[in-house]
């Protein structure tokens, strides 16, 4: 292959793999880009292809989380994302060390499962979460999107790289006739996936649905929501003056939602910003609406404690009988907000509407944790949000994944971002982003019951699956395949 051929593979795998991730997320850019990468570096030495590769991957994957992150006070914290790009070079070199021991298919294996674990050490180690995981891109391909509800995202990872993996492998020199059905028994796999997954989609069960409504009041680029933080620390008196209006502004509209007809009413994230000496009385106010108007309402009180002590970012269940039926305290996130950690344990009440939870924000970016919400057969999550402008939808789409993967229908109240409330399946049954309206309420019909899924009983291994898998096709390549390849 000419230089000039492989310099155009690269680049045109570099540009698929900037729109198969972050702020773009486009499906079938995925499935292209792999291929493009182990045509482009086939008859280059490890030496080379590595660090040509690394690169590539590397400004990949910084273009497509451009403005993304958050500007936070940290070393090199901005080019996170092309350091975490550059380690997914790795896993197409080693496969094309692998194909050069042996022609044997077993040998195809070595990419899915390489790269799979890479996504896997995001679930698991990531103090940030997981962001950059490549099943995120199948989010608008709902029938595949439904393989997360077996082997979760990663799962979706595995079978992109499987298939890139397979496609390569049958331009090898094989038997025309083993090429032949293997190339018949992938298309008959993937086609039996989508068939499958869009069967799941168009099923639907005759459910009960209740009306949810969503609403911020806030926006947090605006200067004078900004001042209050500065109050806060200037000017007590003027700060608590401050949160009592924004306080009679969110409880009226609750009301408004409630004679509308809304039996539950979901707050964004930090949709009050209070002082501590304030919380009991904002928890009493909106218990005597909860009890008036017959409602469930989930709210996020921001909270500022005395000084010395982490600030509060707590979510809170209360009952149409005006009890707090459950607290539950943000754990995503903490080592950048620095407030109070919660106890990772995902909470629940059981009410006429189904089995109601609710976590905030970032604690969607941990599916480790919130696999609890499968094995608890939580029907609804509710996930109160604050993102900006650079990360939406993306983080939104983000809990709908949760949501596929342990079967339940999720409302995402996102202060700037996307609001969206989805079913266990991922479709959107309503939405509303904060930068196109300046009426920041969003309604919808919400199914009451959820779906056991497969992942939530035995998915959430796949990872070890994986492991076993490439330890096996290693030994078997090293041992085995190499043989039948010299005779």
């Amino acid at each position: 292959m000419k230089i000039y051929m492989r310099i155009l593979l690269l680049l045109l795998g570099g540009l698929f793999m900037v729109l198969s991730n972050g702020k773009f997320l486009m499906a079938p850019a995925a499935w292209i880009f792999p291929v493009l990468f182990l045509f482009a570096i086939e008859k280059m030495s490890w030496k080379k292809a590595l660090p040509v590769l690394l690169v590539v991957t590397a400004v990949s994957n910084q273009l497509s989380f451009h403005n993304m992150l958050p500007s936070l006070d940290i070393p090199m914290f901005s080019y996170i994302p092309a350091m975490a790009g550059s380690l997914y070079a790795l896993p197409f070199v080693l496969q094309q060390l692998s194909f050069r021991k042996t022609n044997s298919f077993v040998a195809t294996l070595i990419l899915p499962c390489t790269y799979a674990l890479l996504d896997f050490s995001n679930v698991y180690f990531n103090p940030f979460g997981t962001f950059g995981i490549l099943g995120y891109s199948q989010h608008g391909f709902l029938p595949v999107m439904q393989v997360a509800s077996v082997v979760g995202v990663t799962g979706i990872t595995f079978l992109i790289m499987w298939t890139a993996s397979i496609v390569y492998w049958l331009r090898l020199d094989n038997m025309k006739a083993k090429k032949r059905n293997v190339a018949i028994l992938t298309t008959a796999v993937l086609l039996l996936i989508v068939t499958l997954g869009g069967l799941r989609v168009v099923t639907n069960a005759n459910t009960e649905t209740v009306t949810v409504s969503g609403i911020h009041t806030l926006d947090r680029t605006d200067s004078d929501v900004l001042e209050i933080f500065n109050l806060h620390e200037q000017e007590n008196s003027d700060f608590l003056q401050k949160t009592e209006e924004n306080l009679e502004q969110l409880i009226a509209m609750t009301i408004t939602e409630a004679k509308a007809g809304a039996k539950i009413i979901h707050h964004s994230e930090g949709v009050a910003v209070l002082d501590e000496t304030q919380k009991a009385d904002y928890l009493d106010s909106l218990r005597e609406v909860a009890k008036e108007w017959g409602v469930y309402i989930v709210t996020v009180p921001y909270v500022f404690t005395e000084e010395g002590s982490p600030n509060e970012n707590v979510l809170y269940m209360i009952e149409p009988s005006g009890e707090v039926a459950f607290e539950h305290f943000k754990y995503g996130g903490n080592i950048i907000e620095k407030t109070v950690e919660g106890d990772k344990e995902i909470k629940y009440v059981d009410t006429d509407y189904g089995r109601l939870s609710g976590i905030i924000c970032w604690d969607k970016d941990f599916p480790s944790i919130l696999n609890q919400a499968g094995e608890k057969n939580v029907d609804m999550l509710f996930i109160p949000s604050a993102d900006w402008k650079e990360i939406s939808p993306y983080h939104t789409i983000v809990g709908n994944f949760r949501g596929v993967e342990n079967g339940a229908n999720v409302v995402t109240q996102t202060v700037n971002g996307m609001s969206m409330i989805s079913d266990y399946k991922g479709q959107t049954l309503a939405q509303m982003d904060h930068f196109t309206t300046d009426q920041w309420v969003m309604r919808g019909q919400v199914p009451i019951e959820g779906k056991e899924t497969m992942y939530a009983k035995w998915g959430k291994y796949f990872a070890g699956y994986i492991i076993i898998i490439l330890i096996i096709s290693t030994v078997y390549i090293r041992f085995v395949g190499r043989k039948k390849m010299e005779s």
